[in-house]
């Protein structure tokens, strides 16, 4: 009977016991995505708030997927080109799964940035991913993205520098307007 007790005991303790579970915040857990150190300057933000800023607002939007590895690399150079200016956040969306199902979410994306798109297999016109976008007031400054670069030419330092100096441009440009 003894050894029952302490046995309902233990099972009691065991099951009252609470599991703390570890939440992953939003910037380690984009570091872990786009293999970057902490302390980046990306901000995951939802589609909404996306078609805000193209509608009508300002900010900075980035698009990418982590599971491409030119998005992987273009982060990085993106991250590396705003990493030491102060209060910079850059709204970071992945519009793989409204892209893929050409959600109406997608749509109205591609009406906003409008000519600012590339064409898709079926000459339709498509997101670049990964692509950055200045946005001042609803209206679209500039843009950059990784068209025309291969994997292996987004690794050569004399490429990351002509797109960071490209990006830096496009920025005083947004910062101007």
């Amino acid at each position: 009977m003894k050894k029952l007790s302490i046995l309902l005991i233990l099972v009691l303790v065991c099951a009252c016991t609470v599991r703390k579970e570890e939440k992953v915040k939003d910037e380690d857990k984009f570091s872990i995505e786009y293999s970057i150190e902490d302390g980046h300057i990306f901000e995951y933000s939802k589609i909404n708030d996306i078609l805000d800023i193209f509608s009508d607002g300002t900010g900075i939007v980035y698009f990418a997927n982590s599971d491409d590895e030119i998005s992987i690399e273009f982060t990085s150079i993106v991250n590396d080109c705003f990493s030491k200016k102060k209060d910079i956040k850059i709204n970071y969306y992945n519009p793989f799964n409204i892209k893929n199902n050409n959600t109406k979410y997608y749509r109205e994306l591609l009406n906003h940035i409008g000519e600012n798109t590339v064409e898709d297999e079926n000459l339709n016109p498509s997101l670049e991913i990964p692509s950055l976008y200045f946005v001042k007031d609803g209206k679209i400054i500039d843009y950059v993205s990784s068209t025309g670069y291969s994997m292996d030419q987004l690794e050569k330092k004399n490429v990351k520098n002509k797109i960071k100096k490209e990006i830096d441009k496009k920025y005083k440009q947004y910062k101007s307007a």
